[in-house]
């Protein structure tokens, strides 16, 4: 019996020549996404829930950072912390969360509300669920970072203190050039630079923070605490 020629690889290209468009497309949709403009997320979501959240809390939460600045939607103005209203804020955040349960607006405002209590832990947990949401949102990477250096500030050992202040870094390096939290995130970026020892790359934000903001107070005190940064 005589039975036709097996096809080898040779007689068949047709799976090399999909692999090779599945790779074309790939590199194409990553081509894509570097260029296109990284999603800006501010403020905070439209419902009842959230005009009630908004209504009571805004203005009056406030967070001790020491020198490092944040910027929260719910962030108050002048004043002590109060860790009290934190803590009974924290029920209207959670009624609004069950309103708009995937906003990651609402999670960051939640991590906020933990910051003003002090309970980092469970802050930096829910500011990572905002992340998760919206990897591009500013608020929720600038207070990741101001966390984490808080979290460093108590730190006893240094070599923790230290892997915390540069996860810091990290999130601070994360927030897109665009976003309103941009300046703060780069101001916060130079101290903690400084703090671990990397003075030189310090510096260099540093003049990328003043030839945005050479007035301001904060600009002052960036060339008073680094030495050989323009004045």
């Amino acid at each position: 019996m005589i039975h036709p020629p097996v096809a080898t690889a040779r007689h068949r290209p047709l799976p090399s020549l999909r692999f090779l468009l599945a790779l074309l497309v790939l590199a194409a949709l990553a081509v894509m996404t570097l260029r296109s403009p990284p999603r800006i997320i501010t403020g905070l979501p439209e419902g009842p829930l959230v005009e009630r959240m908004r209504a009571s809390l805004w203005n009056r939460l406030r967070v001790d950072t020491g020198d490092l600045r944040l910027q929260a939607a719910l962030l108050g103005g002048e004043g002590e912390p109060d860790a009290a209203l934190a803590i009974v804020a924290e029920s209207t955040v959670l009624a609004a969360i069950g309103e708009r349960p995937d906003d990651p607006r609402l999670r960051a405002s939640l991590a906020f509300v933990d910051l003003a209590a002090q309970r980092f832990t469970t802050a930096q947990r829910h500011y990572r669920e905002a992340i998760d949401r919206a990897p591009t949102y500013g608020e929720a990477r600038l207070g990741l970072g101001v966390t984490l250096a808080l979290r460093a500030a108590s730190e006893a050992d240094g070599g923790r203190a230290r892997g915390l202040r540069l996860r810091a870094i990290s999130q601070l390096a994360a927030v897109p050039e665009a976003d309103p939290c941009y300046e703060a995130a780069l101001y916060d970026r130079v101290l903690l630079l400084a703090r671990v020892g990397r003075v030189d790359e310090a510096r260099r934000w540093a003049r990328a923070y003043l030839a945005r903001d050479p007035l301001s107070p904060w600009a002052v005190t960036l060339s008073r605490e680094l030495p050989g940064s323009p004045e």
